[in-house]
């Protein structure tokens, strides 16, 4: 008996660690779509497609699916895409249910709610203005999940204009 209850000593010493080692793994994949008009019966409908050939003016859709595969949850995750250059970003597009949602101008480096986006400019008298970001000067959408449960997925995104 005294053999049998080493063993199960020895087991759970050993499955310990392993438990130890939970955590959350949330990966991400991104589409790129543009709304298109198709008939359907006698009607014109819109439809989102893959945006492979697009030209200035066209609305451009990302879309960005997260999951977590992992044993955990995962806490205050970030999400960050870039606002592709030659592309400029519609204001109110951005979307995330239960994200919140802020910007860069500054390559990613800041992010701030949309009215805490300024910069300063120097007058050609010296002085000094402050100014508030424009959406065309964004640079990074971000969004930061409190809680991406385990085995949850969600999805997040926004809409840019082609230059």
């Amino acid at each position: 008996m005294k053999k049998f209850v080493s063993l199960i000593t020895v087991l759970a010493a050993l499955l310990l660690p392993l438990a130890a080692v939970a955590k959350p793994l949330v990966s991400v994949s991104i589409t790129a779509e543009k709304e298109v008009l198709v008939k359907k019966g006698d009607e014109k409908v819109k439809k989102r497609v893959p945006a492979t050939k697009i030209i200035p003016g066209n609305v451009v859709f990302y879309t960005v699916n997260y999951i977590n595969s992992g044993d955990e949850a995962a806490t205050d995750a970030i999400i960050d895409d870039p606002i592709p250059q030659g592309t400029v970003y519609i204001p109110g597009s951005a979307t995330g249910e239960h994200a919140e949602i802020t910007f860069s101008i500054d390559g990613g480096k800041t992010f701030k709610k949309p009215t805490l986006l300024t910069y300063e400019v120097k007058n050609k008298d010296g002085s000094i203005e402050k100014r508030t970001a424009s959406p065309e000067e964004y640079t990074h959408v971000r969004w930061t999940i409190s809680t991406i449960p385990a085995g949850a997925k969600g999805t997040v995104g926004f809409k840019v204009r082609i230059k």
